[in-house]
Order: structure tokens, then C-alpha cells, then sequence
């Protein structure tokens, strides 16, 4: 065969290796898999079956942040005022709780209260937390006075809380004392980080906003590294994230406010922690526009509350 020929065909070879090695997962990684998605721009819930769309539902819901498995089939979702319980199958509403106004997130805890995150609130400076028994009834009131802004909360394994307060993440104990602290990199601008998780090897995990990222932070709040990309995927603001039973990391793209970044991006994205991002969702521009919470179904017992355990994975209660 000609050198130049053979020459030609090992470097057409080479350009196909290449652009496989960095082409975009797509769902059909996953061909059955269950997702239930916030839809911020559009202020909806979604449920996304792979394997049976006929089964996937858009319904309306208030505006807030967070989603969380709560047993019996429901979803809680925060809202402004407090929260509502939704049914996983139907979308329907069948509880909630209005009279909290100013809540920025809610969080059920192991011991079944919920706790309501607020800003300047009930009368108190700074990050305000409110557990509520199953009553309703406010049990304690927790303040962290020197933060300005706040975000999500998760609950470690041994009682405390973290949170992420714009560039900065920390763990709270609940006499309001901090144990724990760590400043976000990029601060190009304001990063409004989203959601924190402590991981097996004490590292903590950070999903940075408008860092567009993960940043892990070691014990003592050093950063360690930052995870992101590739470019066609549009990375934007990474928002609610979970970490799945493989030790995965799938995270929300948030794309923007308002009903029409449907075509922008794609805002459902699974990495490993090195790194690689193994799989990926493409949102339906006619369906959703900005996706700000996931959840991966599969595997999981609907029926149960869901925390998350020491290596950080959402199992059951």
C-alpha cells in the first residue's frame, strides 16, 4: 500500500478517535431511566420515564428551590411560603405548608421535622433556620448572623448542617457555632453556589452557581479541584445535584430565568469524580426551559424518606 496513503488513512483514524473520545453522552446510556426535574424557568415539576414517555407529566408548581423524596410516593418541594408534598407518579398536590413566608428552602431532616431556611427573617439577622415538628410547631430557631445570602442546606451525618451562602460554603452546628468554612475559586462574579455534600473521605463537595462547576473542598476548606464541561454541553450554573448509589455525581445545568433556554445547553449531566462525564439529558425545548433540581429515580424506594449518608449518596431513612 502507499506510504502516503497509509499516512493519510492513520491520521483520519486519529481525527475519528479524538472526536469520539470527546463527544457528548446521551441518555441512551441509561435507556430506562426515571428522573423528576424542577424546572425553574417555567416554574414546573417534571417527571421523565425513558423507557415510557407516555408516563411523563409537566405540572405547575410554585416558585422555590430544592426537591427531596419524603416517603410515600411524594416529593417535597420548597416554595416561598413553606412547602408542598407532591404525589411522584401524578404530580398532584397533597400537602403543603403556606404560612412561612420568606422561605428560601426546606429540608425534612432524619427525625422527620422539617427545617425552613430564610434570610433576615423572623426577626433575626442573617441565615435563619426554623425546624418544624410534624405538627407544624416551630421546635428551635437556629441563626448564623454573619452571612448575607443562603442557598440549600443538607444535614451531615452527625447533626450538623451545611450550606452554601454565595462564594462561601460552611458547616453549622445547630447552637449556631461554625465548624467548618470554605471560600468558592472564580470569583469573576458573584458564584451563588447551590447545594453542599460531605463526601466519604471528608472532602466536601459543592455545586458553584455561576462557577458553572463542582469544587471540592478538603477538611480544612481547602480547595482541592473543580470539575466542569465539556464546552457543548454549555456549562452555565450547576444547581441541585445528587450522588447515586455507582458514587456518580449528577447535577442540574441551569441555563437562566424565564420560559424560553429550552434549546440552551444540556441541563442534566452525570460526571464521575474524576472528572469524565459519563452521561448526559437533553432537555425538550417544548417541555422545559431551565432545569434547577434532579432527581435520578432508579433504584430508589419512593416510599421512604431519603437522606444522605456518609459517603454522601441519597439512600433511604
Amino acid at each position: 500500500m502507499n506510504r502516503n496513503l497509509v499516512s493519510s488513512l492513520v491520521t483520519v483514524l486519529g481525527l475519528l478517535l479524538q472526536l469520539n473520545s470527546t463527544a457528548q453522552p446521551s441518555s441512551t446510556s441509561y435507556p430506562s431511566r426515571q428522573l423528576l426535574l424542577r424546572d425553574e424557568g417555567r416554574s414546573t415539576l417534571n417527571f421523565v420515564d425513558l423507557a415510557h414517555p407516555e408516563r411523563n407529566y409537566v405540572v405547575a408548581i410554585p416558585a422555590g428551590r430544592d426537591l427531596q423524596l419524603v416517603g410515600q410516593g411524594r416529593v417535597m418541594i420548597g416554595t416561598g411560603k413553606g412547602y408542598e408534598e407532591r404525589d411522584i407518579k401524578t404530580g398532584a398536590k397533597v400537602a403543603e405548608l403556606t404560612t412561612f413566608d420568606g422561605t428560601i428552602a426546606a429540608r425534612r431532616l432524619r427525625n422527620g421535622s422539617v427545617l425552613l431556611v430564610g434570610l433576615n427573617w423572623q426577626g433575626k439577622k442573617g441565615i435563619v433556620l426554623l425546624e418544624l415538628d410534624q405538627n407544624q410547631t416551630v421546635q428551635r430557631t437556629i441563626n448564623y448572623p454573619d452571612f448575607t445570602y443562603v442557598r440549600l442546606i443538607r444535614e451531615t451525618v452527625d447533626g450538623n448542617f451545611l450550606l452554601t451562602a454565595n462564594d462561601q460554603v460552611f458547616e453549622g452546628k445547630p447552637d449556631g457555632s461554625i465548624v467548618w468554612q470554605a471560600q468558592l475559586t472564580n470569583q469573576k462574579k458573584a458564584q451563588h453556589a447551590w447545594q453542599a455534600q460531605r463526601l466519604g473521605n471528608g472532602y466536601t463537595l459543592v455545586s458553584g452557581g455561576y462557577s458553572a462547576n463542582f469544587q471540592r473542598f478538603d477538611r480544612k476548606g481547602v480547595w482541592v479541584d473543580s470539575i466542569s464541561g465539556p464546552p457543548m454541553v454549555n456549562p452555565h450554573f450547576f444547581a441541585g445535584f445528587q450522588i447515586l448509589k455507582s458514587g456518580n455525581w449528577v447535577v442540574a445545568n441551569w441555563q437562566g430565568h424565564g420560559p424560553d433556554h429550552g434549546a440552551s445547553g444540556t441541563q442534566v449531566l452525570e460526571y464521575t469524580p474524576a472528572g469524565k462525564l459519563v452521561w448526559s439529558w437533553k432537555q425538550d425545548p417544548k417541555k422545559q426551559s431551565s432545569i434547577q433540581g434532579v432527581l435520578v429515580l432508579d433504584g430508589l424506594d419512593l416510599n421512604r424518606l431519603h437522606v444522605e449518608d456518609a459517603q454522601g449518596r441519597l439512600v433511604p431513612n
